[in-house]
């Protein structure tokens, strides 16, 4: 050892590194899986089940949307413009929203937030994305929780905005056809004001009339202040663990300045407003009560690996039923290895 070269000495050290860093990368190749990745599998067959309810069901009555998607689930999407219509969506993120592997993310962030089976989860739905809904529901259902669920039945376009095919329409199937234990506690019209604000006088009575047709009272506020402070009352009553909010009912996002910066995904704590008219879900984390935000749909599915406006068919999403962790301690022997060698080629040099 003592006649080679430091050149030569170094190339080796180099190559027994190198080789410990394929040992590795080959070790970290497949992934494992979560403890929970069977909940969140059958979350998602689920979601797909209750998602075939509604395709029957539409086809029963010869409801038929106006949109032209191709994706697999697409009877999931509403039109493009109805009476009972209230912003501008994104059709690309409608497709995106009716994978069922949404109902998957929900269990995996459900269970990164610590929630566990016997526990109460507050649920702010939103007829814009009637297929995330039901993939939420599917996840707390597989789950075991409790729930407080909150509806708003105004949609955006291509959400639930088919006049016979409302939020609650679809609720009712899902319970009468597909075992769905939850139902609205509350019920709104949604819209501006989360009171119906902005809506025809045709569109307001098509959803009163979805109402009497299922049987459900509907809450109808003066305005959003009170909307807020009434829907956030219940939530304090009922100690929820944790919010998830689908869409952008004004009531839950607020009325404020600040409402648009609400991040996506799970978050424990988020700086808020002090602001009169902030909404549901910053009066409720301001209580250290950590929430699940459903709105920027695209920007979820790229970050977990869901695909984005999929084709006919949905792709397998990566990352999300298994991590990749680095081996820590076989990290730390490679490393140590490498530097005892290191050490032995130039303890020579080291000793003069």
């Amino acid at each position: 050892m003592k006649n080679l070269s430091l050149n030569t000495k170094l190339f080796i050290v180099l190559i027994i590194l190198s080789a410990g860093s394929l040992i590795l990368y080959l070790h970290n190749l497949n992934p494992k899986n979560y403890d929970y990745s069977e909940s969140m599998e059958e979350a998602s067959l689920l979601a797909q089940n209750w998602f075939d309810i509604v395709k029957l069901e539409k086809e029963k009555r010869g409801i038929i949307s106006d949109a032209h998607s191709l994706v697999e689930n697409n009877f999931l999407i509403g039109n493009d413009w109805s009476e009972i219509t209230t912003t501008l969506g994104s059709l690309e993120s409608k497709e995106t929203s009716t994978n069922p592997d949404f109902a998957a993310l929900t269990v995996r962030l459900l269970n990164e937030a610590g929630i566990a089976k016997g526990d109460t989860v507050g649920v702010i739905l939103s007829g814009s994305f009637p297929s995330l809904s039901i993939s939420v529901l599917a996840a707390i259902q597989i789950m075991e929780l409790e729930a407080v669920i909150m509806s708003s039945l105004g949609a955006s376009t291509f959400g639930a905005n088919q006049p016979e095919a409302t939020w609650i329409d679809i609720e009712k199937w899902l319970r009468s056809y597909g075992n769905l234990k939850y139902r609205s506690d509350i019920i709104t019209l949604g819209a501006g004001q989360d009171n119906g604000h902005g809506l025809s006088e045709e569109g307001i009575a098509l959803l009163k009339t979805a109402a009497i047709r299922n049987h459900i009272e509907l809450y109808i506020p003066e305005d959003v202040e009170e909307s807020i402070d009434y829907k956030t009352k219940i939530f304090q009553e009922n100690n929820i663990s944790l919010l998830i909010n689908i869409g952008g009912n004004m009531a839950s996002m607020g009325a404020c300045s600040h409402s648009l910066s609400i991040p996506n995904g799970l978050h424990k704590h988020i700086n808020t407003c002090t602001d009169t008219d902030r909404g549901i879900i910053a009066r409720i984390n301001e209580e250290g009560i950590p929430f699940i935000q459903f709105l920027n749909i695209k920007e979820l599915a790229t970050r977990f690996g869901i695909e984005v406006s999929p084709g006919i068919h949905y792709s397998k999403s990566t990352n999300l039923y298994s991590e990749r962790k680095t081996d820590k301690v076989l990290t730390a022997i490679i490393l140590f290895v490498g530097l005892a060698v290191l050490f032995l080629l130039l303890r020579d040099k080291i000793g003069r």
